[in-house]
């Protein structure tokens, strides 16, 4: 835990933001629960999205970030006072500005709740839709598409034909980027062209999912995100893929929707360091080391899902990948713990997802192959703690995650277990499993041990009075 953390805990207060990693925000929210924590300074998130029941809620400033307090965010912030079930009363005390904030404050409490509205309304969350009715064979023509378009929020609050008018323009948005394809109806085959049939609009017979569709929905993406990934992906592999170390697949899954600051000097140094077949393939990506050059001069500031930010994500996650501590990884590339913890598990899951979108079309299957470990390894450099563990026979992640919530933190606590309690914490082995498992730990910790003894050996310690076993 972060040293200044842990610190104020001890004192009965705490802070929790984005930055923390999961761990420590787990701690604070339960500790603060318990009643062993008191005060809690928190960004908005946490007072709008997490059920922590308080007695007083205090707002610093009617802002979150750049942009004013809303009535819904406010109620929802002051909503974790006096939570029924869990106290009797509650208060909510905001710090306002004599003059036009407290002006627009005082209006905004006087204000209605904003309308809760259907997400269905744009063309691509529509587009979404249609294609998962489509895969799951809920509809297969426009009529039966408008049919499930009335079980939903979209349908009571926008007229009938603006809604088949979207659907159509939808289908013909998914029909364009190769999501589904249309056969047209028997009447029109038969029919021959003419001047006034070419201008009625063709309505569309039966709709199915291409490849890229049902690709798409296996692996749970949105169909605007999947054509930008496709893209990639395809580009990546016409490329070559570069197996001089794991780095090459590590930027192809590296998520599109993160962003930090980035550390020119810092970047120009780990490109350098690349093995020259992968800043060859990074060139030709457009990612040449004169761009990093020129940045350093201008500093100029990336948006999220650009290349050169991408790239700059995946050193870091190569670092981790490497088994580097995750503070140590955070403090070189100066971004918060809970950020890069946040990011490790997107890419966890980005990695997972492109597999199964790889399962469904058939040119990518060298990414089939390759990513399942890459996502084993990633989730076990996720956990850092449990690696150790692992190195003992017969215990994998789940095995090793079960010990260490038991207190065996160490390979030595595991050698000099109990066999007994040790079936007991895991449940599911026998006595003969036990013994083997600690029999192995000793090897191993003997192995350390003879290694470190070597060690002192050359440093000319006299290593006569160590004995462990």
């Amino acid at each position: 835990m972060d040293a200044v953390l842990k610190q104020c805990i001890l004192s009965g207060v705490a802070y929790h933001h984005s930055g923390l990693t999961q761990d420590e925000r787990k701690c604070v929210e339960a500790a603060f629960m318990e009643g062993l924590i008191y005060v809690v300074c928190a960004t908005s998130t946490l007072a709008a999205g997490v059920n922590l029941p308080v007695r007083r809620v205090i707002i610093k400033a009617p802002m979150v970030g750049r942009e004013r307090l809303g009535k819904a965010q406010y109620l929802q912030m002051a909503g974790r006072a006096g939570r029924a079930g869990f106290d009797t009363k509650g208060d909510c005390i905001t710090i306002i500005k004599a003059g036009e904030e407290e002006r627009w404050f005082r209006e905004m409490l006087k204000s209605d709740i904003p309308r809760c509205m259907s997400s269905l309304s744009s063309e691509e969350s529509m587009g979404s839709f249609i294609l998962d009715c489509v895969v799951l064979k809920l509809a297969e023509n426009i009529e039966e598409i408008m049919t499930a378009v009335r079980y939903s929020l979209f349908y009571a609050q926008e007229s009938p034909e603006n809604i088949r008018k979207l659907v159509e323009s939808s289908v013909k948005r998914l029909e364009e980027h190769y999501f589904i394809t249309i056969e047209p109806l028997e009447q029109d085959v038969a029919s021959e062209p003419s001047a006034q049939a070419s201008s009625i609009p063709r309505v569309p017979g039966k709709i199915s999912p291409s490849d890229l569709g049902n690709a798409v929905f296996n692996a749970g993406f949105d169909p605007d995100e999947a054509t930008r990934l496709h893209a990639d992906l395809v580009s990546s592999l016409n490329q070559g893929v570069i197996f001089a170390s794991h780095f090459h697949l590590l930027f192809i899954i590296t998520p599109y929707e993160q962003v930090c600051n980035i550390n020119w000097d810092l970047f120009l140094l780990m490109y350098n360091a690349l093995p020259s077949s992968e800043r060859k393939l990074l060139a030709e990506c457009g990612l040449e080391e004169k761009f990093i050059l020129e940045a350093i001069i201008t500093r100029v500031d990336l948006t999220a899902g650009t290349p050169r930010m991408r790239l700059y994500i995946a050193l870091m996650l190569q670092k981790i990948w490497n088994h580097e501590p995750m503070y140590t990884v955070a403090e070189r590339f100066g971004v918060e713990k809970g950020w890069l913890q946040a990011t490790l598990q997107s890419s966890i899951s980005q990695a997972a997802s492109i597999a199964k979108f790889s399962e469904k079309i058939t040119t990518m299957w060298p990414l089939r192959k390759l990513l399942p470990e890459l996502v084993q390894r990633l989730s076990e450099a996720a956990q850092p703690e449990l690696l150790p563990l692992m190195t003992v026979d017969g215990i994998k992640k789940a095995r090793a995650a079960i010990l260490f919530k038991a207190g065996y933190k160490t390979v030595g606590m595991i050698a000099r277990a109990n066999p007994l309690k040790l079936v007991q914490e895991l449940g599911t082995i026998r006595m003969a499993q036990a013994n083997s498992i600690i029999a192995s730990a000793r090897m191993v910790l003997r192995d350390q041990v003879d290694e470190k003894m070597e060690e002192l050996d050359v440093w000319g310690v006299a290593t006569d009075s160590f004995n462990y076993f």
